[in-house]
């Protein structure tokens, strides 16, 4: 099925993106460069942005990886499961929930449905 790669654009950079007919040139060679990165990120240039996006991770289609993103950054979580997961269904996103647990040594319990306390 191929390969998919996490990309982050910062929205600051839009404007120089939008006019770069080098973006996708640019683009194309920081996933290239994720295979050697030692799994670092890395920077998409565009104008005088140095990082106007970035390449976070590439990882096989069959596979569900679970990527934060926040301050700038994207981070890998970790192993979500296979691609057939479906993030609109409840169960499947408690199996993500439970394969990221696993992964680190715990385990995903639902909560017990406590009584209602009357006053």
């Amino acid at each position: 099925m191929g390969y998919n790669t996490t990309v982050i654009v910062y929205n600051d950079a839009l404007h120089s993106i939008s006019k770069d007919k080098d973006f996708g040139k640019n683009l194309a060679k920081a996933v290239h460069e994720l295979n050697g990165s030692g799994g670092r990120h890395v920077d998409i240039p565009s104008g005088s942005h140095c990082n106007a996006a970035m390449a976070v991770e590439t990882h096989h289609a069959d596979q569900t990886r679970v990527i934060a993103v926040g301050g700038n950054l994207g981070q890998i979580v970790g192993w979500g499961g296979s691609w057939k997961l479906n993030m609109d269904e409840m169960g499947d996103r408690v199996e993500l929930l439970k394969n990221l647990a696993d992964d680190i040594g715990y385990y995903v319990a639902k909560k017990p449905v406590l009584p209602n306390k009357k006053d």
